[in-house]
């Protein structure tokens, strides 16, 4: 088959209505960037498929900002970024340490964690879910897992969002900011792991220090594992959790449908996952020549997933464009798929439900008191604004 090259201007991939029209004329069309996919079922066969690569998209980005020098070349190293036996390599250790049953194990202190920071917060005084809550329950998490003190997790949580969110948003004037985070990180990493060495404990740093002893890791890339991380475990929970919280505060039946029935978290995390994804595609490179369905992809091209309409795909989804919490469970397209499926996943859908827990024990009658704000990128979509009253 010829695939349709359609006129797809930048907003359109941004567009939901100009989403669905391009999807009801064919699953993939092509676009000046490669290609583009917007259905649920080749969308995951794409991202399953062992010849169309990960790691060259996380470089791409890289290239595309011109990332150089040191933080270019610890950037390349880390897993995202990487392919083949060496991208093994680095994913085993951090799969272990993210499997389901430990990331259960860290469910008590998640609790703590954020029933501290709700019970800080000012009844009386307008709630920014995003400062108070949204930002600070993944960087104090990630203080938790390393065992590094929660002074940092300011630190943490800064460096995330310089990273993570040029990165993500190819921000080209926010390059200064991402190469200086890189180092701090770099350096911030490097004397935690360095003082962890003669007190081990059951942290994730002393067990990446522990599989380093072991000979399944150089120094150099226990370094890298430390600074994988970091990147993954802030920005992208923190929006997906503003995402939650926005969209179940925006219709008021969903908050109260929780309320009366909790029970319904995850149905509802999942729910707004698929109709309010953090990320809005995600993408391959073609290593040689692949044939997905009725579409071949030439070797070198790039396979561009749309996760906004494949999440919405009509013949996956009945009344695809309504949120409805008694959907049977899907798999998500926006956490990837096979090797390539995103490894801390179940730590983030941790961290919402909890703080969805704490919020309704203590706020049961929180509302917004302005509009649910989101800035919209090919790429992401992030929570700017989320302020609320008791």
């Amino acid at each position: 088959m010829t695939t349709r090259a359609l006129p797809i201007a930048d907003g359109d991939l941004l567009d939901q209505d100009r989403l669905r029209e391009l999807q009801s004329q064919h699953w993939v069309a092509t676009s000046d960037r490669g290609y583009e996919v917007f259905s649920y079922a080749e969308g995951f066969q794409v991202l399953e498929h062992p010849k169309l690569l990960k790691g060259p998209s996380f470089v791409y980005r890289i290239d595309q900002l011109g990332l150089e020098g040191d933080a270019g070349r610890y950037f390349r190293m880390v897993l995202p970024a990487t392919e083949g036996e060496y991208r093994r390599k680095l994913r085993a250790p951090i799969g272990a340490l993210f499997r389901p049953s430990q990331v259960a194990k860290l469910r008590d202190a998640v609790r703590g964690i954020v029933r501290d920071l709700v019970a800080e917060i000012d009844a009386e005084s307008p709630i920014d879910l995003m400062e108070q809550l949204c930002w600070v329950l993944p960087a104090q998490t990630y203080c938790h897992l390393v065992s590094m003190p929660f002074d940092l997790a300011p630190t943490v949580r800064r460096i995330g969002d310089q990273v993570a969110g040029t990165l993500l948003r190819v921000d080209h004037d926010r390059v200064g900011e991402m190469e200086a985070a890189i180092l701090e990180a770099v350096d911030l990493v490097r004397e935690h792991l360095d003082a962890r060495r003669a007190n081990l404990g059951d942290d994730f740093s002393s067990a990446m220090i522990r599989q380093q002893m072991d000979g399944m890791l150089t120094e150099e890339e226990l370094l890298v594992e430390a600074l994988s991380v970091i990147n993954a475990s802030v920005d992208n929970t923190a929006h997906q959790m503003g995402n939650v919280f926005g969209a179940m505060l925006t219709d008021r039946t969903r908050w109260e449908a929780y309320l009366a029935d909790r029970s319904l978290a995850a149905s509802m995390i999942e729910e707004t996952i698929r109709m309010y994804p953090r990320f809005g595609t995600i993408f391959r490179l073609a290593s040689e020549d692949v044939t997905v369905a009725d579409q071949t992809f030439p070797e070198g091209s790039w396979i561009f997933v749309s996760v906004r309409a494949a999440q919405r795909d009509p013949a996956r989804f009945e009344r695809p464009d309504e949120f409805d919490w008694t959907r049977s469970p899907a798999r998500q397209v926006m956490f990837g798929a096979g090797t390539y499926n995103c490894l801390g996943q179940n730590l983030a859908r941790l961290e919402i439900e909890e703080a969805l827990a704490a919020v309704a024990d203590r706020f049961p009658d929180i509302s917004l008191s302005a509009p649910w704000e989101q800035t919209i990128h090919d790429a992401v979509s992030e929570t700017s604004r989320l302020i609320a009253r008791a």
